[in-house]
């Protein structure tokens, strides 16, 4: 797998921008992932949730950024610089030229349109710099407000499936029936 390119920081749209974790976002992670929402739609999120978590995540970034694997982004304010949720690029296929996008948004981000202006600026540095033919997006079933935020972004459901069992799950023996969207280039 080849590195990954690192985009002129920060990625934004003016309203949003997409940059690097730090540590310096240990403290907002581990408060944002106390919500039970984040844990309830999210495989790879532990419960309780503490700062250990949110460190041993972060210091993996680097190796996914170097090793092609993962392209995780904190997504913000483009104004404030507040940080509002994570949107990642996963399960990085460099056969078909697809990856995967993930994503969580804290609690007081919500119903703002942020988590889907973050995934539109991800999928366009996905498609466009990293040149892959798709991203698709899996999401649980009953998690409407994913779902929303897909279709908003342009995905289209494509189907589902029964027994999902996403890479990296906190339980890796846990499967989740899923809808599968995806998002083609052109």
């Amino acid at each position: 797998m080849p590195s990954l390119p690192e985009p002129d920081w920060p990625l934004s749209d003016g309203v949003v921008s997409l940059r690097r974790f730090t540590f310096d976002d240990v403290s907002v992670v581990t408060r944002a992932c106390q919500d039970p929402e984040i844990p309830r739609w999210t495989a790879s999120i532990p419960t309780p949730y503490n700062e250990r978590h949110a460190r041993e995540w972060i210091s993996r970034h680097d190796g996914w950024w170097t090793s092609g694997e993962r392209a995780p982004f904190a997504f913000c304010s483009a104004a404030t610089e507040d940080f509002l949720g994570s949107m990642g690029l996963t399960g990085l296929d460099w056969d078909r030229l697809i990856g995967a996008a993930g994503y969580w948004t804290a609690p007081w981000a919500r119903n703002m349109g942020a988590t889907t202006r973050a995934l539109r600026l991800l999928c366009r540095w996905a498609l466009e710099t990293l040149n892959l033919d798709a991203v698709e997006l899996m999401t649980v079933i009953g998690n409407v407000a994913s779902e929303r935020v897909a279709e908003k972004a342009g995905f289209v459901q494509s189907g589902t499936i029964d027994d999902y069992a996403p890479r990296g799950a906190f339980d890796p023996g846990s499967t989740y029936q899923v809808r599968r969207w995806i998002l083609r280039s052109g």
